[in-house]
């Protein structure tokens, strides 16, 4: 299975700018570009510190939900606003490590969003880590 993922990963192509994103062809990498020059712009000015991928689904989350375009076929089904956080039942060294995250996530976007107050009140970074972190019962 290693040796399988990592024979596919040698297959895909690299993204010429920030060489982070990987595409199976260079059609499915023109097609991710509009989604993806933001995120582009983001890990080009951090690098070599680059974040973790829950930062980096996060930040993709906000550029959706502060483009706000047309929803595809999927969103229709379900939105992000859908989801829930259960911040009241994460341990206090969870909601820590949240933090961290969003602290982490500040310092990604700030190429593209100089303030994070432009967030609020309608996005809170936060919550939206907490919708996306998988709960785990000890």
């Amino acid at each position: 299975l290693i040796q399988d993922i990592s024979y596919r990963n040698e297959r895909l192509l690299r993204c010429s700018q920030c060489k982070i994103a990987r595409y199976c062809d260079t059609r499915c990498q023109k097609e991710a570009w509009q989604e993806h020059k933001r995120e582009c712009k983001c890990l080009k000015s951090i690098e070599p510190n680059f974040p973790p991928d829950s930062v980096r689904l996060v930040g993709r989350i906000v550029f959706k939900l502060l483009g706000q375009s047309a929803a595809c076929p999927s969103e229709k089904l379900y939105s992000f606003s859908d989801l829930q956080s259960n911040i009241e039942e994460l341990s206090e060294e969870m909601k820590e490590g949240l933090k961290h995250l969003a602290q982490t996530l500040q310092l990604y976007l700030r190429v593209e969003i100089q303030d994070a107050f432009q967030l609020l009140p309608a996005i809170d970074i936060f919550q939206i880590f907490a919708k996306v972190s998988v709960k785990t019962d000890s």
